[in-house]
């Protein structure tokens, strides 16, 4: 059955033509390809330019002081433009780096000049006080003295009102250096014409005022009659004999009972005593290491005691009825002898 459908078909198929071309068939052609000369173009191209040598530089370095003197020799760093640039800072005794003048971190040119400035610095002070010379009180408040390290100092005693000079201790000219120095400048007042250190005892008369000073306002105290008191020195002025009994407590002497030994028992026979005003260092010396009682008067009251090697002011030399050796120690209080030795610095 297929194929007389088949049969059916080619019978009814127009017929080709013998000089008819075939539907399927392709033009015979041929492609050239023509390699054409591409034109260089100088705009396109990019150069590398051969890199040129930088230029040489050098930096100097001067050390200077505040003045411009030289410190040190100066210094040469090579190398070349733009280069960056390091180097040490050096110390010098006496002086710090006060600032840098110039570009110090680079090569900013062929030729560089950098100059560091340092400052000299101070010497140690001059301490200067300004002390009652009867009272040992500071008149003022200090004053310091400065300058530049090895300058020279010359300090003017100054005079102050009220106050006449006695005379000075320590350096009122010198140098400037590593070592503090001190100038103490003693005054007394000008209201002041005799001045005794002796201490002794009195036993008031009366009812007797107090005064803060010698031209000063008088005090809210009023001191016992027949009450005693014990006084340090005594100043005379113009008008009257006035006694220290303590710090800014003085009283006008009006003849006064003294007292050589207040607190001590009654004694019959002190006119035979011997007694000698000395005044020494001392220290406590014995073999047995034993205490050394301290009496408020010969034959007194023990207050106290002494151990070897404590040193003190001996003020008396008394000899008593008995030949017994005492001492006086800092004007106030009393020991036996055979204990005290004499420090060398007085022997």
């Amino acid at each position: 059955m297929f194929h007389f459908i088949h049969d059916i078909i080619r019978l009814f198929k127009p017929k080709r033509q013998p000089d008819e071309q075939q539907a399927n068939d392709f033009t015979d052609f041929t492609t050239q390809t023509v390699d054409e000369p591409v034109e260089a173009h100088a705009d396109n191209i990019e150069k590398n330019p051969s890199p040129s040598p930088k230029p040489r530089a050098k930096m100097t370095i001067y050390y200077v002081d505040e003045d411009g003197h030289y410190l040190h020799e100066f210094n040469v760093i090579h190398g070349f433009v733009g280069d960056p640039v390091s180097f040490i800072i050096p110390d010098f005794d006496h002086y710090v780096l006060f600032k840098i003048m110039g570009v110090s971190t680079y090569m900013q040119k062929e030729d560089n000049q950098v100059t560091l400035q340092y400052n000299r610095l101070n010497g140690k002070p001059v301490n200067i006080f300004f002390i009652n010379y009867d009272t040992y009180s500071m008149i003022r408040l200090p004053q310091m003295a400065i300058g530049k390290y090895n300058n020279e100092f010359q300090i003017n005693i100054p005079e102050l009102s009220g106050f006449k000079l006695i005379n000075y201790s320590g350096d009122s000219n010198g140098i400037f250096d590593d070592y503090m120095k001190h100038l103490i400048i003693y005054y007394r007042r000008n209201d002041w014409h005799s001045v005794q250190k002796d201490t002794f005892y009195i036993r008031l008369r009366e009812y007797t005022r107090v005064y803060s000073d010698t031209n000063g306002d008088v005090l809210h105290v009023l001191l016992p009659k027949k009450s005693i008191w014990k006084v340090f020195y005594q100043v005379t002025t113009d008008d009257a004999l006035w006694l220290n009994i303590g710090p800014n407590q003085w009283i006008v002497d009006r003849n006064f009972y003294r007292m050589q030994y207040p607190f001590a028992k009654e004694l019959t026979n002190t006119d035979s005593w011997k007694i000698k005003k000395v005044h020494y260092t001392a220290t406590i010396e014995n073999d047995n290491h034993q205490s050394v009682a301290v009496y408020n008067f010969p034959y007194g009251s023990c207050i106290g005691f002494l151990h070897n090697g404590n040193s003190f002011f001996v003020t008396q030399e008394i000899v008593d009825q008995n030949n017994v050796q005492w001492v006086e120690i800092n004007n106030l209080h009393y020991i036996v002898s055979d204990d005290v030795k004499k420090s060398l610095d007085n022997i």
